[in-house]
């Protein structure tokens, strides 16, 4: 097969694709990545083919003068922090549909998938009429906000003269355990499983990785930082836990540490090292609630506190709690002393260990990205004939 892949231009949103990406090679399929042209480089570490695609969009410009005392949108009911989100999603589409559409039927590809929050790929799938895989980054945070979110993609699906496109594609490839899934989501299209397999960029383990302990991982990802310029919320979740039993090793990205200033005496700095390795290590994980934290923690069976602040991170850090894998403390109202008694209260219940490390089994036996492959296959040869 010839298989499309089409990702939003955010290493969280492209890493959780790596590993199918890789199964589909090694089973002898070609692979190619469409993105924004400044996003090339990040695929091409992964070790799979860029394809450079329409032009670069400022996400920023979705957001400018955003006002959040705004709750209604007349047309569509959604609220203004939907709208403005759904703008962001749809200009960056926008931005390469054109050229993925061209890739697709010229390369040409028998099958294209997409991440959920990147729009030209189902559009292209069918304006050429193949069929098209979404590959969510963790929980389904998307699927259940179609009836407020989809309809504000009107006007990409009007770009390319196409009707009632169904943004969750031919089919759903799922690689959250079920138990930590959102419960009842909507009906789509064919919904399979899929192991979340971790993949971390190009990395690094450290000497001291399995030395010591008992351990408690602090990580905030790299989009709050992005968009603030600082790393605050952080800093004051690391002087929040000064005291804790263990100790606490602050995994940050290489190009974000400059952001912090001086940190509290016995926290570890950990820059580049990935988390599935540095998490195994670790008796707890405290987050603001990433797709790929959360589900990397679940993966390796941590007990996680997470902190959320927007978006995504606070389904995530329901369904941690509502799971039982973990605790969560929002960021608004986080108190040093109630954040303290909450690492205390994973490192020392039973129960949440025991959940941990049921979801993690629950993960390790679903199908593996080279079983997905079959499936696809199947499902290609299935268009293909009809």
């Amino acid at each position: 097969m010839r298989v499309l892949f089409t990702t939003y231009a955010a290493a969280s949103h492209y890493f959780p694709m790596v590993p199918l990406g890789w199964a589909l090679r090694l089973a002898g399929h070609e692979v190619r990545v469409a993105a924004q042209p400044s996003f090339a480089a990040r695929i091409a570490e992964a070790g799979l083919q860029p394809v450079a695609s329409g032009t670069d969009a400022d996400p920023g410009a979705a957001w400018l003068g955003l006002d959040l005392t705004v709750r209604g949108d007349p047309a569509g009911g959604a609220d203004e922090r939907t709208v403005r989100t759904m703008t962001m999603f749809r200009l960056a589409a926008e931005a390469i549909v054109d050229d993925v559409v061209a890739i697709a039927r010229e390369w040409p590809a028998d099958l294209l998938v997409f991440e959920p929050r990147e729009y030209a790929g189902p559009a292209a799938a069918r304006a050429l009429g193949i069929p098209s895989v979404r590959l969510p980054y963790g929980i389904d945070h998307t699927s259940p906000r179609r009836g407020a979110e989809w309809p504000l993609l009107a006007p990409l699906w009007e770009r390319l003269g196409l009707t009632g496109v169904d943004a969750a594609g031919t089919a759903t490839l799922c690689p959250c355990p079920p138990s930590l899934q959102v419960p009842g989501l909507p009906s789509l299209p064919e919904r399979w499983r899929m192991r979340y397999i971790p993949h971390n960029g190009r990395t690094h383990a450290p000497a001291w990785l399995h030395e010591g302990g008992p351990r408690v991982c602090v990580t905030w990802g790299t989009s709050l930082a992005q968009a603030r310029g600082n790393l605050e919320p952080l800093e004051e979740l690391l002087r929040a836990l000064a005291g804790v039993d263990g100790e606490i090793v602050l995994a940050v990205d290489p190009a974000q540490r400059e952001l912090l200033g001086d940190l509290p005496p016995g926290v570890r700095v950990a820059c580049g090292v990935p988390l599935n390795l540095l998490l195994p290590t670790c008796a707890a994980v405290v987050h603001q609630g990433g797709a790929g934290t959360t589900m990397t923690a679940a993966a390796c069976g941590v007990p996680q506190l997470v902190v959320p602040v927007k978006g995504d991170q606070l389904v995530n850090a329901e369904r941690v709690a509502a799971r039982g894998v973990g605790l969560s403390v929002p960021y608004p109202q986080l108190d040093a002393a109630e954040a303290r008694q909450a690492v205390r209260v994973l490192l020392s219940d039973q129960s949440i260990r025991r959940a941990a490390l049921e979801v993690a089994a629950e993960n390790a036996a679903q199908p593996s990205p080279a079983e997905a492959v079959t499936t696809l296959t199947e499902l290609a040869g299935a268009y293909a004939g009809a």
